[in-house]
């Protein structure tokens, strides 16, 4: 995988009546929340003793500056931890001009849900793009689907995705990702600098399972496409058996609000020959391939395609 790395840098000004401050951080702006774990550096002028060194936040939330002391600054925004550090340093200096920028965030929280290894909470460690993220969370699972919904809020920023959609009420703007655009180098932009507070949602595949007297048994995802032909879902699978009996082949589809399905009837020798129309398989769908010589109860068979077809392996690439 070829990883774009997309650096934001926001910096937010401050004018106050005896100072003036400058605080940047990766990836955030004002609203930036500091948190434990979060490491900066300080830039103040006329006093070195503080310059360039580097702080990390306690797990209590505090850390303990040189001139400072011991101060809390988890749960403060970036603003109100300048503003902290300026009624300090009022004693040692008339009107501090404070840099405060932030080095490593791994306190923000970008939440992942969906068909990764790992969903649930991640922390961000400094700038991190999308695919360093999914990568963090464990990657994708076989039949995780090809478009991943970001969904950032508002007041962190904009969201740099063609056709976005913001939510003014929900504070929210939300856009698509496609996978297949990161994972094969067709648009490096797409791989998008994650924000904190960021939710990455990865759907499932859309799947159709061909079990039965086939070379190769199992789900193919169907990748952008609504839809795949007999054809198609065969030529996936490498084609049938010697023993297959090509023209009593089924396509069992899921009836909609019910458990059961529908038996849909292929001769597979007709529709190879161009004989017959090719048929469409929908997504859900089970090609079940029976035997010729196997002396099997029809209903027993169908049972057992439906039940191989739940754990089959998944098969990308399509």
């Amino acid at each position: 995988m070829k990883l774009f790395l997309t650096c934001l840098l926001v910096g937010v000004s401050l004018m106050m009546a005896q100072n003036t401050a400058h605080v940047s951080v990766p990836g955030a702006g004002g609203s930036y929340v500091l948190g434990p774990g979060d490491q900066f550096t300080m830039e103040i002028a006329d006093l070195e003793e503080l310059n360039g060194k580097t702080h990390r936040v306690d797990t209590d939330g505090t850390v303990t500056l040189p001139l400072v002391g011991r101060i809390q600054v988890a749960g403060l925004t970036l603003p109100e931890f300048e503003a902290s550090l300026n009624e300090k340093l009022l004693a040692e200096l008339k009107e501090p001009k404070i840099t405060v920028t932030v080095t490593e965030s791994i306190s923000q929280p970008v939440t992942v849900i969906g068909w990764v290894n790992t969903p649930g909470v991640q922390r961000m460690r400094g700038r991190q793009s999308l695919a360093e993220i999914l990568s963090q969370a464990g990657g994708l699972k076989p039949d995780a689907g090809y478009r991943v919904t970001v969904t950032r809020q508002i007041s962190v920023g904009d969201l740099p995705l063609p056709g976005a959609k913001r939510d003014e009420n929900a504070g929210v703007v939300t856009g698509e990702v496609s996978l297949s655009d990161i994972l094969e180098a067709r648009n490096p932009a797409a791989n998008i600098a994650i924000m904190p507070r960021d939710v990455i949602t990865v759907p499932r595949a859309k799947i159709v399972y061909v079990v039965g007297e086939v070379r190769k048994s199992g789900g193919f995802t169907l990748e952008q496409k609504n839809s795949l032909s007999v054809i198609q879902a065969l030529a996936l699978a490498e084609g049938t058996t010697p023993t297959a009996a090509r023209n009593r082949a089924l396509i069992l589809r899921q009836v909609p609000g019910e458990q059961t399905r529908s038996e849909i009837r292929v001769d597979l020798a007709k529709v190879m020959a161009g004989k017959s129309g090719d048929v469409s398989l929908q997504p859900d769908d089970i090609l079940f391939v029976p035997n010729s010589v196997a002396k099997v109860i029809r209903a027993r068979a169908i049972e057992t395609a439906v039940s191989t077809a739940t754990g089959v392996l998944i098969w990308r690439g399509f």
